[in-house]
């Protein structure tokens, strides 16, 4: 079984988060490596925040 992408990983786990560094501590604990470099970006940041789990509607 092929791991995917780490850019692709942070985008499938981007829903079960908040932030940018929840991503970047289940990446590290997934075992990637280099992911400040690819997540630094503020295009990426801003595309995995679209993303994040969305508060329930009071």
């Amino acid at each position: 079984m092929q791991t995917p992408h780490i850019i692709e990983r942070a985008f499938q786990l981007a829903p079960d988060f908040s932030s940018v560094e929840e991503i970047r501590k289940a990446l590290r604990h997934e075992g990637y490596t280099n992911i400040d470099a690819h997540l630094s970006g503020a295009s990426i940041r801003a595309d995995l925040k679209k993303r994040f789990a969305q508060p329930p509607e009071a």
